[in-house]
């Protein structure tokens, strides 16, 4: 054999599988795909070998006949390409941006590991700018726990999301199911104003004039879920009455309670929603001694599904020293999850201050992920006999292991003296 056609002799078996595939060498089956039908061909033995659906679809009592292409139009083809590289070679590379739909081919064909890596990509890749987007696709798809995950998100970290364009194009059963929790972390009046503008874009889908009467009635089934009576009342006399959008008996009820003459409210609940009261503090260290301007880190990973909010450090024994402080936080794969840069003015009465990202990122079980701290002083200080388990004392306890130094830092003193934890998915 020559050496044009010796090609399979240095290739391990994925590898052999992907030339076979890359190169379409002796496809035995073809396919219609997407709805630009576009020809893809494949091994009949690799699609049965690895799917019980193309078993069926194949060499089943009910097999297409084997000179004919078959039709799949409800996946493309780009995405119908990474099932397939996965199924030859058990690997492909899945992105936030095309995961939901490799996961919906994933469940349609069993490829149950694929399945797996698709949650996981999104999972891991949830941030403030596209959680509402992969909310509506798992949705979409009946991925019911990859939209829970997405709700707790929400839920945990509302201010920046229910004021983005994408919370707008949501459809009324998400947004109802956001804003009737008692979890959405967040004032009243972030809430009201993000239902309003979600109204309007409502009115603008469905090509109706924007009017308070167009947006009440897209508001119907949400609007006794956004808790009125706990709204200041200068809010509530300036915005929610000027957008008229309640009827003039609930503003009634409404104003008789600001005012203390009435406390009945109807329908609308008076309670406040439980935000910000599970946030727990992981201190590492008792003893400090003291440093100077150094970047050092902590490489960490969670029993459980959590939060991290930030650190807090230790203050200084000086008035009116200035801090420059610079917090990141990492992935396995070095990717950055979040970051804040804070400037503080210390005092030698306060012995620790807190530093917390603007949009706290979420650790996944079992991962690893490294916070990356500098800070700019005359005088700073690190901890020493730091410990390794930190147990978060409820009824499923998160243990925080540190596992020291990061490679990439150059030093070896351990700066992070607490890490602030809170719940993914409350207990």
């Amino acid at each position: 054999m020559t050496a044009h056609y010796d090609w399979q002799g240095s290739k391990t078996l994925a590898e052999c599988n992907r030339h076979m595939l890359t190169n379409e060498i002796a496809f035995d089956v073809f396919f219609l795909v997407g709805e630009k039908r576009q020809v893809v061909g494949a091994h009949r033995y690799v699609l049965v070998s690895r799917s019980c659906v193309f078993y069926a679809m194949l060499i089943g009592p009910m097999a297409e006949k084997p000179d004919e292409k078959i039709a799949i139009p409800d996946i493309e083809n780009d995405i119908f390409q990474h099932m397939l590289e996965y199924i030859y070679c058990e690997d492909t590379k899945i992105e936030t941006k095309n995961a939901i739909q490799i996961l919906y081919s994933a469940r349609k064909y069993g490829l149950t590991g694929l399945e797996e890596k698709c949650r996981r990509v999104l999972e891991h890749g949830l941030t403030t700018c596209n959680v509402c987007n992969i909310l509506q696709e798992a949705d979409k798809f009946d991925e019911l726990s990859l939209k829970n995950k997405c709700l707790e998100y929400i839920w945990h970290q509302p201010k920046d999301i229910l004021r983005s364009g994408s919370f707008g194009n949501l459809p009324a059963s998400l947004v109802k199911e956001i804003i009737q929790s008692d979890k959405l972390d967040t004032k009243e009046e972030v809430v009201f104003d993000a239902a309003l503008r979600w109204s309007e874009q409502e009115c603008l889908r469905n090509g109706v004039v924007v009017s308070s009467q167009n947006q009440r009635h897209y508001l119907s089934g949400i609007l006794y879920y956004i808790r009125f009576p706990v709204l200041e009342a200068n809010y509530y006399n300036k915005t929610v009455i000027k957008s008229d959008i309640l009827s003039t008996e609930e503003k009634k009820n409404l104003q008789n309670y600001f005012n203390g003459t009435n406390q009945d409210v109807k329908k609308f609940r008076t309670d406040k929603r439980s935000k910000g009261e599970n946030q727990t503090l992981h201190w590492r260290f008792g003893p400090v001694n003291c440093m100077h301007n150094e970047t050092t880190a902590i490489a960490f990973s969670s029993s459980r599904e959590v939060f991290i909010d930030g650190v807090e450090i230790d203050g200084t024994g000086y008035d009116a020293e200035h801090y420059d402080v610079f917090l990141n936080i990492y992935d396995m794969d070095n990717q950055e999850k979040a970051k804040c840069k804070e400037k503080l003015v210390m005092s030698k009465k306060q012995q620790s201050y807190q530093i917390k990202f603007p949009a706290p990122p979420v650790v996944s079980k079992g991962f690893t992920y490294t916070v990356i701290l500098k800070i700019q002083a005359e005088h700073r200080y690190y901890g020493a006999s730091g410990r390794s388990n930190l147990n978060k004392t409820d009824s499923q306890p998160a243990f925080i292991n540190p596992e020291g130094e990061f490679t990439r830092l150059v030093v070896k003193k351990d700066q992070v003296p607490a890490i602030l934890v809170r719940p993914f998915v409350d207990s």
